[in-house]
């Protein structure tokens, strides 16, 4: 219960003072993020189903990485966007600082979990999914507004 009430106050402080459809998505993605490090893993495959597990699990096998490890550094990546596009005032070191604190806060919660373990590598890839998100969120307004210019010259 604590970690549900947490992991709320946590979605909305991120979309607070955000525009409200993007605000919402972000307080919807923060609780499925939330979900997915929390939940225990079986009841997780149970909501999926195992057939979609392990169409996953064919995906992430040619990868470095294992499905695990691509849910940690895709939620985070879309996170690190989110928080970009929500948040003007968090695009500097201070978002940086946010979404590294975020995904080290994700994986240190998780010793308030039954059947969960904190693992330093999960922090990494939380941290560099949420700073490839931040990345995304730079690239996508660049090009935005190379767009946009070059609309108006037209």
């Amino acid at each position: 219960m604590l970690l549900a009430v947490l992991a709320f106050g946590v979605a909305i402080l991120l979309a607070r003072g955000s525009h409200p459809l993007i605000g919402t998505l972000l307080i919807v993605s923060a609780l499925t993020v939330s979900a997915l490090l929390f939940l225990p893993t079986g009841m997780l495959v149970d909501w999926l189903g195992i057939e979609r597990v392990n169409r996953l699990l064919d995906q992430t096998s040619p990868t470095p990485l294992d499905l695990s490890d691509w849910i940690h550094f895709s939620a985070f990546a879309w996170l690190g966007l989110l928080i970009w596009l929500a948040r003007g005032e968090v695009r500097n070191g201070r978002g940086v600082m946010l979404v590294a604190a975020l995904g080290i806060a994700a994986e240190v919660s998780q010793w308030l979990t039954d059947g969960r373990q904190p693992k330093v590598e999960d922090a990494v890839l939380n941290v560099a999914g949420g700073m490839v998100g931040l990345l995304a969120g730079i690239l996508l307004a660049k090009l935005w507004r190379n767009l946009t210019k070059a609309g108006e010259r037209i």
